[in-house]
């Protein structure tokens, strides 16, 4: 049935911590990129399973904020939504910024295009 479900499936909301790892685990089979979000203990495995695993700050547990990759401070759900828009700007500024410079300078500003990114994860 998750099989048939997964497709469509773009919001989880309200699930038990045993479904969101199971989620999780296929979807990152499947070659999909992952966020979760999560305040509890049970939480802390999906959160570290998720390419970014999101934890509350104010109400969140310890262990899954030592989980995540991201503290939400506030427990706004907006703060994720801005979050992202201001990734994706400065995505875009640099995409923007090696598109435009001269192939003389570009050799200087590559190795400093990686400063915007995240982390790579490292496997367990």
């Amino acid at each position: 049935e998750l099989k048939r479900v997964m497709p469509r499936l773009q919001v989880l909301a309200r699930s038990t911590p045993v479904d969101k790892l199971r989620l999780v685990t296929k979807l990152r089979e499947l070659g999909e990129v992952v966020a979760v979000t999560g305040d509890g203990t049970n939480d802390a495995p999906a959160l570290q399973q998720a390419d970014v695993g999101l934890s509350m700050g104010l109400s969140g547990t310890e262990v899954a904020k030592e989980a995540s990759d991201i503290v939400i401070l506030d427990d706004n759900f907006k703060s994720i939504v801005n979050a992202e828009l201001w990734g994706r700007s400065v995505y875009e500024n640099i995409r923007k910024f090696l598109q435009f410079q001269p192939h003389s300078q570009r050799r200087r500003a590559v190795p400093h295009a990686h400063l915007g990114a995240p982390p790579a994860r490292e496997s367990s």
